[in-house]
C-alpha cells in the first residue's frame, strides 16, 4: 500500500496545507448547515445517481462480458472499503478533525465528536466506497461516470471536509484507493474469468445472479454497515 505509506509521511499530524484546506471549508459553515449535512448523509440522496447508474448499465443488455466486468469491479469496491475501513484502525495517520480540540472546528452538531469507534479517519471509507462504485460506472459508460465521479467530489466527498469529518487527505487517500482497486481487479484477467464462469454456469437462471447482486447492492447503498456488523460479530465470537 503505497499510497498509505506517502500519506503516513506527509500527514501523520496533518500537513500546514492539509490544515489550511480543511480550515478554510469549515470556516463557511454555521448551525444551520446541519440541516445540509444530514441530506448528504441520507443513503437515498446520495446513493440514487450511482446506484441507478448501475442498475441501468446491468440491465441495459444480456452481456456476459460487460456484467463480468463489473462483477469484477464491484469486488474490487468490497475490497477496497473493506481496506480502508481496516486502514483507520490501523494506521493513524492523523485524528479525526472534528476529534481534534486543538483545531477549534465549527461544529453544526456537537454530538458529533461523541462515540466514535475509530479516531482515524484516513482514508474516507464512504469516499472510497462510492468512487470506486463511480469507477465502475466509467469503465461502462464515460459520459455517466464522470457524472459520477462528480457527484461524489461535490455531494458526498466535500461535505465530509467542511464538517470535520475528514481531511482533505482522506478523500485524496480514497480517490487513490478505491478507483486504483476497480482498475486493478479489471485489468487482471482472473476476476473476470471466474465471474465468466459463473454467469454461464447460470445461464438459465440469472435469476439467482440478479438476486446476489440486489442483496449486494443493498447493503453496498447504506456502506456495507451489515457485512461490518456481521464480521464484528464473527470476530467476536471466535475471540470468545
Amino acid at each position: 500500500m503505497i499510497f498509505l505509506a506517502l500519506f503516513t509521511v506527509g500527514n501523520r499530524k496533518g500537513s500546514k496545507l492539509d490544515q489550511e484546506l480543511l480550515l478554510s471549508l469549515n470556516s463557511l459553515i454555521g448551525s444551520d448547515y446541519r440541516y445540509l449535512f444530514d441530506i448528504t448523509r441520507n443513503s437515498l440522496f446520495r446513493g440514487a445517481p450511482i446506484f441507478f447508474a448501475l442498475v441501468a448499465l446491468w440491465f441495459s443488455g444480456d452481456c456476459m462480458e460487460r456484467r463480468s466486468r463489473m462483477l469484477a469491479g464491484l469486488l474490487a469496491v468490497c475490497v477496497a472499503t473493506i481496506l480502508s475501513v481496516w486502514s483507520q484502525f490501523h494506521f493513524h495517520v492523523h485524528v479525526r478533525p472534528l476529534l481534534e480540540p486543538a483545531l477549534h472546528l465549527k461544529l453544526a452538531n456537537p454530538k458529533w465528536a461523541e462515540g466514535w469507534g475509530r479516531t482515524g479517519s484516513f482514508p474516507s471509507d464512504t469516499a472510497t466506497l462510492f468512487f470506486g462504485l463511480a469507477t465502475v460506472i466509467l469503465m461502462e459508460n464515460w459520459s455517466l461516470g464522470m457524472l459520477g465521479f462528480l457527484w461524489v467530489l461535490v455531494m458526498i466527498a466535500t461535505p465530509r471536509v467542511i464538517f470535520g469529518w475528514h481531511y482533505p487527505s482522506d478523500i485524496i487517500g480514497a480517490l487513490v484507493l478505491g478507483p486504483g482497486c476497480v482498475f486493478l481487479f479489471s485489468g487482471t484477467p482472473y476476476p473476470r474469468m471466474l465471474f465468466a464462469r459463473m454467469l454461464t454456469l447460470f445461464e438459465n437462471r440469472m435469476y439467482f445472479v440478479h438476486a446476489a447482486l440486489f442483496l449486494f447492492l443493498a447493503d453496498a447503498f447504506n456502506s456495507f454497515n451489515s457485512l461490518r456488523e456481521l464480521g464484528k460479530t464473527l470476530v467476536g465470537m471466535f475471540q470468545a
